[in-house]
């Protein structure tokens, strides 16, 4: 048998199993009471505390299926039910009669028999009739409702039935016994509880007359006041042995009690007596009830009943359906006693929220949350309600009004005494008026479909906040959770939002149905209510409480008789009596009425008029009391109210809408556009129209107001207006006044917007009119008259100097883009494979390790080398440097004694800061004045000679310190001296690249705030004072004030270090002045025809030619000035930490003189600015790319461009001020000319005699034999091929030796732009060839640049091998291909000019201003880039550089001269020098992350039982690494360090790690010690995730998501983003 054939067997053929369960329940009915405490506070155990909710939710499951089985058969095919059920009536009447006739009690004539032994009976004439309820469920009801009187009879709330007792009791102990003399006596006692409404034939005796004002069954029953005390206890379990034990069961077949006609008088308190909420019997009715009216009435029995007005019912009348289901109960029995314990169960929970129920612990508490949660209110509080609605549909109702009234305790409510009784007792009333107001409006089970129902399901949810589906799901009642049209009903009223960032899929509700919100929800709470209040406020822009007035619905015609509650004489009196202690409480003493309760009863009014005009408008006469409605007969009737006069509800609600129009200030309604007095102004005009007497009482009252009402009356179309209050009027002018400045100050955006948009298309067009330079230099002024205010101290008058906060963190982006993303089925199998052979950290500096027989032969060659350089150096340089140059070499090389020196005379000449400056000025000048084609010729075999070159380098070891330093890096020996006395050209050592330790550069970001010097170090020493003492600090579980880090005080986010803010003269770059005799003489190189197309590879070989003769030249080298610039002291904080990031470990490498500030900041740009061009090229919410120029510039933008521009500032400063840096820059500009003309110079001899400046670089390079400092890695990386490195890397750190003017000026830019674009071009024909080497064959009969590569490559396979790239397409054309791959370089040429050619810039301006773009240029609309795509992006860039065409660049002889020099250069080196070093080139392709499966299962199924490849044990937690895909862990094992995240993500990423965890399906973001989570890139097909996949949904990529992760890496985001910084956690795991 299935277990849906089980219940429908049940109630069919087992009915006796069934009554079994009725008598269990029983036993359950009224268990777990609670009894208030008015002495000392409970502390209760509350750990189980739950189970009773716990057996009643499983007892409901049972009751649902009981139901549903009563109700599975048709009213067609259960004629032998109805025999039976029938036989079994009689079967009872028989051995009831027999009872009554052997007492001699029998009368022939007793109404109450004769309706038992019509109810046995009746089955079969509804069967007979068609009647639409099974007998089945018919017969259900009967014994439930027998069992419900039943338990009446032991209700342990008010104590045993002493006053039928023939004995009474002292009310000590359980007097059982008792109970059951007085329960037989009632059951013997039939007759006495007949209706007073019966025959005169049949007569009570006076025995019955006197029961009839007896307790009965617990409950004290009468018909007036009258009514005995209860004086005993019921048994604990509050049944009756007999009842459960099945005895007796022929004695409680008649219902008494629910038959009786008088409304009884039961007093119970619920503040003082025990109450329980668990009454399954109630709510079994209450099921059955409204399963029997949604067969008859509701969607599926809707089509077969005939409507409530039709007058030809064929099963009954629709006045009398509840009385035939019914059948045997009084309307007023049945009300009376069923509504009793449902609501004082919601007067319990009104007394908890009051705060009556404190001293019991949490249990109550408990109790009311779990009675009103979703769980427990479909199978509770909802089915109590309905029962309230059905009692209320039968009741009297002033006298269910009356009752209701009493249970909450407010029965002196209405005395009209201005003292508040208790504290307490507004909630009571509010909790009152609410539950009065559901009980008339709800219609969950008697009026709305279940479309309707879960329409008004989800609107509640929605309201509260934004959900997700599963979330909504959730919310939802059982019944409609599992509805088919769930989707439907879902899409009309919420809009579903796509999932992006952290946000899963969410679905908003729609604006048009914000209009259905319900403020009477019988689940809401104060917290969610509130929130619903303000939603709706923000998006309707209008206050709920005004608008979203309850409203009467149709309803279940059975039902309508609630109308009457709303309209009674008695309900208009509480309302009355708020209103009345609403108009005349004083304000300095606590009303009786605050706004709460008159809000609330001002609502219960609105709905009571609401049903009066209904029923007016349908000529229903349901709640008429004879030819009235008795609300609006007693409105205007008019009270004694002593000294306050004789007022009625009219005159009050007048009163009171004076009183708030008058009182308009801003309360706590009217902080939300809520005005009381138009509400009470639409009830008074709903008066008026409803009832004449109340305009003829209104006129007396206000005239003025009563005219108005006329005239709006008298005029169908008048419009509301006319009825707004003079504050409304003004409120509306005001808003008109406000709308009308917004749309112009928009109007005037959108106008200076247009201003920018309509700019030139020409990027590189830096000549401006008269008016833009005007327009330039007032934008410029204002910038500088903005003061800048400090976040700290925020003194406006402060004329300290501010520095700006930034945050500096190491990056690997560019390494990963080169290597391109991992992918999911390739798994790492160690920690090392990851890292690739090209990121050797440049710190591994080489020291010399030489035994002692070499370490004499080394001595002696020393010594004479040593002299040779000092009389080299004496000859040439000035006095004072001399001596400098020999306390520095008696310094370095003590075993060198008795140097004589001639006698030098005493250097006197001062030098000034801007006397660099200007010699650079010059020198410039001089490089544009003599710059011509036949320069690089004239020159040839003349570039420097060795006297100058030693002077250069003889001055730069006189300006290092005198004293050394201890050995910054003792640990780091791999090279021998022997290695260092080779030649000076490169080994293509990776180790000997410049740059941080660990990593590819660092990336500069901030916040835009600043801060003083000295107000920053007082906060980060409180900081570390914290810290230190373990004081809780804001921000300390995300920063370590150890390392320096901090948050910003103003927008929360992650600083390091601060950047400072420069003045004017030196924010924007001097224009020098350019000579036109010598060169184009154009001001724009784009716009010009004459030079279109045109090569300027000459003039950028000649430009870094001549610059190189001019700083290698004597006369320039004697009138460099000298000085000792130290670094200043703003810019020491910044300096230090990146040397601490280049050279970890080597503290005191500073302090040796040999890094330049200017230097390290020099390449913290290079690489900030090639990381903002590779975020540029992904987008936020698409994993497509992204290349169009506004996006790129947008990204510099939003990469804090302005703290870029201030580091260029910075560094064009700090590099024009240093004499040393002002060195090291000269020789560099020899070392990249050099490498860009190979052919120019003679091969270097591994001999220092023979090589330029080679003592110098001897004496350099064994002073401290264990470094290779920085200045010797700059060099050693300029001197290399230049095909060797990167292009822009290249172009960069040309720009840093070159004269400061060359920046700022545009043909000298273009031109070396040029020269570089040579670079990339013939690197990425090398890389084509590697990849396509059949290409051969197809260009054996051209002659050009493409095929000289490949003749010489071919030549040495072994050297291609130095080139690699993962994603070029052997498919593409070798144009596209070439030109593809020459796309990065270019976007970052325009990036770096974009910086340099944009006015200086200040945080929180707009990025259009200073940079050109547009402010809706980034658009993240989906679309794939495709090659054709890619190349029209380039060729844009192309002509912005005037760059000509592949085929006239491959085709240029110049251009094939000067690579075939660079080649031979080249494989010298390679062959010299065998190196694993590879230069990855690649397109200008977005950062990825690891590519992952669509389908998770996937990718679950792959990596969940992999082993640990350390110690070979399946990981417990196992963590991918999306940056190499290594499968690592969380969690720290001794056995397998190098897998744990954090040690990974400093040995992958630099410290950054983003990690998979597959159990968990979510993301670890680690940045150092800091983790954070982030959301799955794994949702299902509603968006939303399955943490820890416990609803086993099916989990799909979403590539939006996963776009936003990989963006916010690509960008450098993840400790800029507040979203984790809010999650950010230091040290353990957060999971964990």
């Amino acid at each position: 048998m299935s277990h849906s054939a089980v219940p429908k067997y049940l109630c069919h053929h087992r009915r006796d199993l069934v009554r079994t369960w009725m008598r269990l329940l029983a036993s359950v009915q009224g268990m777990n009471t609670q009894k208030r405490e008015t002495g000392s506070h409970m502390e209760d155990e509350n750990e189980s505390v739950h189970l009773p909710f716990v057996l009643c939710h499983s007892i409901s499951n049972i009751l649902s299926l009981l139901v549903a089985g009563a109700f599975s058969v048709s009213i067609n095919d259960d004629t032998s039910e109805d025999i039976s059920f029938s036989t079994y009536k009689l079967d009872c009447e028989e051995q009831d009669n027999l009872r009554h006739a052997k007492v001699g009690r029998l009368s022939q004539q007793s109404s109450v028999s004769s309706v038992s032994g019509k109810s046995a009976l009746s089955h079969e004439a509804k069967s007979a009739d068609s009647f639409p309820v099974p007998s089945s469920a018919l017969w259900l009801i009967y014994e439930c409702l027998r069992s419900i009187e039943n338990w009446l009879g032991l209700d342990n709330t008010l104590g045993p039935l002493s006053a039928l007792s023939l004995k009474t009791s002292d009310g000590s102990g359980n007097n059982f016994l008792a109970l059951k003399r007085t329960l037989s006596r009632f059951r013997r006692g039939r007759y006495i509880f007949r209706s007073s409404t019966t025959s005169s034939d049949s007569k009570p005796t006076v025995l019955g007359e006197a029961l009839n004002k007896q307790c009965y069954g617990g409950l004290n029953v009468g018909v007036g006041s009258q009514c005995s005390q209860p004086t005993g206890h019921a048994a604990p379990g509050g049944c009756d042995d007999n009842i459960l034990e099945g005895e007796g069961t022929g004695e409680l077949e008649g219902l008494r009690v629910l038959s009786l006609s008088d409304w009884p008088d039961i007093t119970y308190d619920v503040s003082s007596q025990e109450i329980s909420v668990h009454i399954p019997l109630h709510r079994l009715l209450s099921m059955v009830l409204r399963r029997a009216l949604k067969e008859c009435y509701g969607e599926s029995g809707a089509s077969d009943v005939p409507s409530a007005g039709s007058a030809d019912c064929s099963f009954a009348r629709c006045d009398d359906f509840l009385g035939q289901i019914l059948d045997g109960c009084h309307p007023y029995g049945f009300s009376a006693f069923l509504m009793e314990h449902p609501l004082r169960i919601r007067v319990f929970c009104a007394e908890v929220h009051a705060g009556m129920w404190r001293r019991n612990g949490d249990a109550p508490i408990l109790f009311s949350e779990w009675y009103r949660s979703v769980r427990w209110s479909e199978q509770g509080q909802e089915l109590d309600l309905f029962l309230l609605q059905c009692c209320a549909a039968l009741a009297p109702p002033d006298l269910y009004v009356q009752r209701i009234l009493e249970r909450f305790g407010l029965t002196n409510y209405l005395s009209l005494n201005l003292e508040q009784s208790s504290e307490h007792e507004p909630v009571l009333v509010t909790e009152m008026l609410t539950l009065l107001i559901q009980i008339v409006k709800e219609r969950r089970f008697c009026g709305l479909t279940t479309a309707d129902c879960l329409q008004r399901e989800l609107v509640y949810k929605l309201s509260i906040g934004d959900a997700t589906r599963s979330q909504l799901v959730k919310s939802l009642p059982r019944d409609l959770s599992k509805v088919d049209e769930l989707q439907e009903v879902l899409d009309r009223v919420a809009e579903y939002s796509h999932p992006s960032g952290m946000t899963q899929g969410m679905y908003k509700l729609r604006l048009l149905f914000w209009k259905e919100l319900d403020l009477y929800h019988p689940r809401w709470n104060s917290r969610d209510q509130q929130a619903a209040e303000e939603r709706y406020l923000r998006f309707c822009n209008v206050s709920a409480l005004t608008t979203q007035l309850p409203r009467w619905t149709k309803i279940y015609h059975p039902l309508r008789g609630i109308a009457k509650i709303a309209t009674c004489k008695t309900l208009l009196q509480i309302v009355r009596a708020v209103l009345f202690y609403a108009v005349f409480t004083d304000k300095l003493t606590s009303s009786r009425a605050p706004d709460g309760v008159l809000l609330t009863a001002l609502h219960l009014l609105a709905l009571a008029l609401d049903v009066c005009r209904s029923h007016k408008q349908l000529g229903d006469p349901s709640c008429y009391v004879g030819d009235v409605i008795p609300i609006l007969a007693f409105a205007s009737e008019e009270i004694c109210m002593s000294k306050y006069g004789d007022q009625s509800m009219l005159s009050l609600l007048v009163l009171l809408m004076r009183m708030h129009e008058k009182e308009n200030a801003q309360n706590f309604m009217e902080a939300g556009n809520f005005d009381l007095s138009s509400l009470i102004l639409s009830l008074i005009k709903n008066f008026v129209e409803l009832e004449p007497r109340c305009m003829t009482r209104l006129q007396k009252l206000s005239p003025q107001l009563a005219n108005r009402f006329s005239n709006s009356m008298a005029n169908d179309n008048a419009r509301d207006t006319d009825l707004t209050p003079d504050s409304e009027k003004r409120k509306a002018k005001s808003r008109e006044r406000q709308a009308a400045i917004l749309e112009k100050m928009r109007a005037q955006q959108s106008k200076f917007l247009e201003s920018f948009n309509s700019s030139g298309d020409d990027e590189m067009d830096d000549a401006k009119s008269e008016q833009e330079v005007c327009n330039a230099g007032v934008s410029h002024d204002s910038l500088e008259s903005a003061q800048v205010i400090c976040s700290l101290c925020h003194d406006p008058k402060s004329r300290r100097p501010v520095s700006f906060l930034v945050l500096l963190q190491k990056s690997r982006l560019l390494s990963f883009v080169d290597q391109g993303p991992p992918s999911w089925e390739q798994v790492r199998r160690s920690g090392k494979e990851h890292v690739s052979s090209d990121t050797t950290p440049s710190s591994a500096l080489s020291p010399s390790s030489v035994s002692d027989g070499s370490e004499v032969v080394a001595s002696s060659q020393s010594e004479d080398i040593v002299r040779s350089a000092v009389n080299d150096f004496v000859s040439a340089a000035h006095p004072r440097e001399v001596n400098a140059f020999m306390d520095f070499i008696k310094a370095r090389f003590p075993f060198i004694k008795n140097i004589q020196l001639p006698c030098v005379l005493e250097d006197t000449r001062e030098t000034t800061k801007s006397s660099l400056e200007t010699l650079e000025e010059q020198i410039y000048l001089s490089i544009r004045a003599g710059l011509n084609v036949s320069d690089c010729q004239k020159d040839d075999g003349n570039f420097s000679s060795d006297s100058a070159e030693s002077l250069l380098l003889g001055r730069y070891i006189a300006a290092l310190p005198k004293e050394p330093q201890d050995n910054p890096s003792a640990s780091l020996n791999s090279h021998t001296s022997s290695d260092r006395m080779k030649s000076e050209a490169s080994t293509l050592r990776p180790g000997y690249n410049f740059g941080p330790s660990g990593s590819d550069g660092i990336y500069v970001s901030s916040c835009g705030h600043a801060v003083h010097q000295e107000c920053l170090d007082r906060y980060l020493s409180s900081l570390r004072e914290r810290y230190i003492r373990r004081i809780v600090f804001e921000g300390g579980q995300i920063v370590d004030p150890e390392q320096g880090e901090f948050l910003c005080p103003v927008c929360r986010g992650l600083a390091n270090s601060v950047l400072p803010a420069f003045s004017g003269n030196l924010r924007r770059v001097p224009k020098p002045h350019v000579s036109t005799s010598n060169f184009t003489g154009i001001s724009s190189l784009s716009t010009s025809s004459d030079v279109s197309g045109s090569l300027r590879l000459q003039d950028a070989l000649s430009l870094v030619w001549r610059a190189a003769n001019i700083a290698g030249s004597k006369q320039i080298l004697k009138t460099l000035p000298t000085g000792d610039v130290r670094i200043k002291s703003n810019l020491e904080p910044i300096i230090h930490l990146l040397c601490g990031m280049y050279y970890p470990g080597q503290d005191k490498m500073l302090e040796t003189g040999r890094l330049s500030p200017s230097l390290i900041l020099w390449d913290t740009l290079k690489y900030s600015l090639i990381s903002a061009e590779i975020a540029a090229r992904s987008r936020k919410s698409s994993l497509s790319p992204n290349y169009s120029l506004d996006s790129l510039y947008k990204e510099l933008n939003s990469s804090s461009g302005f703290i870029l521009s201030l580091l260029l500032d910075i560094i064009q400063s700090t590099r024009t001020t240093n004499f040393q840096t002002v060195l090291l820059r000269f020789r560099g500009i020899q070392l990249f000319a050099r490498s860009l003309c190979p052919g120019a110079y003679p091969n270097e001899s591994s001999n220092y005699s023979s090589r330029q400046g080679g003592y110098m670089l001897y004496i350099l390079e064994n002073a401290e034999p264990g470094v290779c400092y920085p200045d010797f890695q700059l060099w050693r990386q300029a001197s290399e091929p230049i095909l060797a490195r990167d292009a822009f890397s290249s172009f960069m750190w040309m720009l840093f030796c070159l004269p400061w003017p060359i920046l700022s000026c545009k043909e000298s830019y273009v031109s070396l732009v040029h020269g570089f674009y040579i670079v990339t071009v013939t690197q990425a024909i090398i890389i084509y060839y590697k990849k396509r080497k059949s290409i051969e064959t197809e260009l054996r009969l051209c002659d050009n640049l493409i095929t000289d590569i490949y003749q010489v490559m071919g030549e040495c396979p072994e050297a291609m091998q130095h080139f690699e790239s993962y994603c070029v397409d052997p498919a593409y054309e070798i144009n596209d291909a070439i030109r593809s791959l020459t796309f990065p370089y270019l976007r970052r040429c325009a990036l770096l000019w974009r910086l340099i050619s944009s006015s200086h810039m200040m945080p929180f301006t707009d990025g259009v201003h200073s940079f050109g773009g547009s402010p809706h240029a980034a658009s993240d609309l989906e679309y794939a880039y495709n090659i054709v795509e890619e190349l029209q992006d380039v060729e844009k860039l192309e002509k912005m550089f005037n760059i000509p065409s592949l085929d006239v660049i491959v085709n240029d002889e110049k251009s094939r001269l000067t690579v075939l020099g660079w080649l031979c250069h080249f494989r010298e080196v390679f062959e010299a020098h065998k190196t694993q070093f590879v230069l990855r080139c690649t397109p200008a392709v977005p950062f990825k992350l690891m590519l992952l499966p669509y389908l998770y299962q996937d990718l679950l199924q792959r990596y969940i039982k992999k082993c640990c490849p350390d110690c070979g044990i399946v990981k417990e937690e196992p963590a991918l690494c999306l940056l190499c895909g290594k499968l690592c862990s969380p969690s720290w094992k001794t056995c397998c360090r190098e897998s744990g995240c954090q040690t990974h993500a400093t040995a992958c990423g630099a410290g950054i790690g983003v990690f998979l965890l597959i159990r968990r399906t979510t993301i670890v973001l680690q940045r150092s010690a800091r983790q954070a989570p982030w959301p799955s890139p794994y949702l299902d097909a509603f968006g939303e995730e399955d943490v820890e996949m416990h609803r086993g949904k099916p989990l799909f990529l979403n590539e939006e998501r996963y776009a936003a992760l990989t963006h916010m890496v690509a960008s450098h985001g993840l400790d800029r983003s507040s979203k984790v910084l809010r999650q950010t956690t230091i040290g353990s795991f957060f999971m964990f």
